[in-house]
């Protein structure tokens, strides 16, 4: 081969590759266990169903009061992620955190109509502090979801709520 073409199929590669870099990105995962502490392995078994797990993110500064304009994950498709991955990111554009300034990272389920299911339904954790940082991703350790477990599914002998 020439060079040239070497050099031009390189580059070809590396520009495929690339990920365009405005931020920083932050990943997330989850778990959904029952009331009694029971895994829930379908997302269709928990009582309500949970179609999505929404992100959240809120700037606060460093008394932890919100920042106003500080929400970019607010009505972000990118931040919705189908419930069964467990697991999501968000593209590098989260804006950098400066200072004391940081963001409550919180999860929210949503039902199968697209409507955010309410702590009554599906309990999430107390949002954590996390700082984003340029080019960098922000891992947040798993967040727990508890939901009952749906009448169609049941505990097997391992005690996960799943469906026969």
């Amino acid at each position: 081969m020439k060079p040239t073409t070497v050099l031009l199929l390189s580059f070809a590669c590396l520009a495929t590759a690339c990920v365009q870099i405005d931020g920083g990105a932050v990943e997330i995962s989850w778990v959904i266990r029952s009331e009694a502490g029971n895994a829930i392995t379908d997302c269709g078994c928990a009582d309500p169903e949970i179609a999505q797990v929404r992100l959240l993110l809120q700037g606060v500064d460093a008394a932890g009061n919100p920042i106003p304009g500080t929400a970019p994950c607010a009505g972000q498709a990118q931040c919705d992620f189908p419930c069964a991955r467990q697991t999501g990111s968000t593209a590098f554009n989260m804006p950098e955190t400066h200072g004391g300034d940081r963001y409550r990272v919180s999860l929210e389920a949503v039902g199968t109509d697209g409507v955010s299911l309410t702590p009554l339904q599906v309990q999430a954790p107390a949002p954590i502090l996390r700082d984003v940082v340029r080019g960098q991703p922000t891992e947040v350790a798993s967040m727990e979801l508890v939901a009952g477990c749906a009448t169609e599914c049941l505990m097997n002998s391992s005690g996960v709520c799943s469906r026969p």
